[in-house]
């Protein structure tokens, strides 16, 4: 490496490893939570446009959310992955070999998104029968999901892009790419769904197609930022020539963390499945609560999403005990937050719905969704960061668990009771909350006493303390 390409290095690497730990992550989270906010509001914009379509569209996208959301999720978990052995690396300052895990999980984030493409247009009929769309349903999922199946290399890609972005300390370019493009899905999403200034009314599949296009100039913007900002993608036959020892690191984390945010949307599908025995009308509910949800928790993604190159640079630093540090700052404020949150969404959530379309037995699903969910939503957001945490650490397998309980082990058996015995919408809505805040217990206890272990020749809970931070 060049005495030039070192020097450029240095100056895109923010170095997590000294000073304030707060600072640090406020700094990190804080684009985050705008880039966030503004992607959440575009899906937000996708609900409320389709919702003008008519309560069968908004019914539709209730069944595709969750698919959607399960190739989204894998696409963190790869990036999550990525961010992890990059993060280390950087750590060690070593920049060859995050060249070289930069650009190989590139490629295959490229692999996995073709083949996300070619299963999911090959499985919408029967993918979605399974799930319970009916004769009204169906041919919207399959006009919109025919255009959306093209789009997953514009999704993947991009993500794990930022990944590395975020495992070099930076997010607030990550920030702006994600507003930006999020202003352009606003833009695009009438035009195409509704056929305004000449272009043909597309409905549904102009929704698709409008993210479609969007995140393929987010695909390029990457591509360029990686290349010439931060100087670590270079496809050349030496780099590519480490692609077994650069795709088994990553796998090692990256294959876990996409189980594990696997889990969540595949849990989502099964319990629509089940919300739909209750009509169309309670899948609507339930998928614009759950939109509505994800826009309100920005701030624990954004965590999330942050915690992990933290960790990372500090473990690949030594730096065990600003990892602990950071994590009891994390829980106090996912509890304070989540409850002031809880809060806030039981007086406005019902003026919330009410801009979804004037369907009442609608709004009246998401409104209870709204009463009961946020309650467990402090405890859910400790169990982002504490996944995020093991991913970061190299050790994903716990969160995997810790997510399989959540889902498996508690909602799944309460959600069934509550179906089979109260049958009333409201008890399934209440086993999720139920299943958050016992996962949250388990996460904490768990995440801690892995961290208090890290440290060489240190007896667990005594980690040494930095000065004054």
């Amino acid at each position: 490496m060049s005495d030039t390409k070192s020097t450029q290095h240095r100056n895109t690497r923010v170095d997590l490893t000294q000073g304030p730990i707060h600072k640090h992550l406020i700094r990190m989270a804080s684009p985050m939570i705008i880039g966030i906010s503004a992607s959440m509001g575009f899906i937000l914009a996708d609900t409320y446009f389709i919702g003008e379509l008519g309560s069968a569209e908004l019914a539709a996208l209730g069944f595709v959310g969750p698919i959607i959301m399960i190739i989204i999720s894998a696409s963190i978990g790869l990036s999550a992955g990525t961010s992890s052995v990059l993060a280390r690396a950087s750590g060690k300052d070593d920049h060859t070999e995050m060249v070289r895990l930069a650009t190989n999980s590139f490629i295959l984030s490229v692999i996995i998104s073709l083949i996300f493409t070619v299963v999911g247009l090959l499985t919408i009929d029967p993918l979605f029968t399974l799930l319970g769309a009916d004769e009204v349903t169906l041919p919207l999922i399959r006009e919109y999901m025919e255009v959306w199946y093209w789009s997953p290399i514009f999704m993947i890609v991009p993500m794990v892009a930022m990944g590395v972005m975020r495992a070099l300390g930076d997010t607030s370019l990550q920030g702006k790419l994600m507003i930006i493009a999020s202003m352009a899905n606003v833009i695009l999403d009438p035009i195409m769904i509704f056929g305004l200034f000449g272009f043909p009314r597309m409905e549904m599949a102009g929704a698709a197609l409008a993210t479609l296009i969007t995140r393929a100039g987010t695909l390029a913007a990457v591509i360029y930022y990686l290349t010439y900002r931060f100087h670590v993608l270079k496809i050349t036959k030496e780099v590519i020539s480490h692609f077994g020892d650069s795709y088994r690191k990553i796998i090692h984390v990256g294959l876990p963390a996409m189980g594990t945010n696997m889990i969540i949307p595949m849990a989502g599908s099964v319990l629509i499945a089940i919300v739909a025995r209750y009509g169309n009308d309670a899948v609507a509910g339930v998928n614009l609560a759950s939109r509505i949800e994800s826009v309100t928790i920005i701030a624990f993604y954004a965590l999330s999403a942050v915690i992990g190159p933290f960790v990372g640079q500090n473990l690949g630093a030594q730096r065990h005990d600003r990892i602990e540090q950071a994590l009891k700052q994390c829980a106090m404020f996912t509890l304070i937050f989540g409850a002031v949150l809880a809060a806030f969404i039981a007086v406005i959530g019902p003026y919330i719905t009410m801009q979804f379309g004037d369907d009442v037995a609608i709004q009246q699903v998401a409104n209870h969704y709204l009463y009961i969910v946020p309650v467990s939503y402090g405890a859910y957001g400790f169990v982002m960061t504490a996944n995020a945490t093991f991913n970061g650490i190299g050790k994903p397998l716990p969160g995997v668990v810790v997510s399989t309980l959540r889902v498996a082990i508690f909602q799944f058996p309460l959600v069934l009771l509550a179906s089979l015995v109260f049958g009333e919408l409201n008890y399934l809505i209440a086993a999720s909350s139920i299943s958050n805040i016992l996962a949250g217990i388990i996460a904490y206890y768990w995440v801690m006493k892995t961290v208090r272990r890290l440290a060489p020749d240190t007896p667990e809970g005594t980690l040494k303390q930095s000065p004054a931070e």
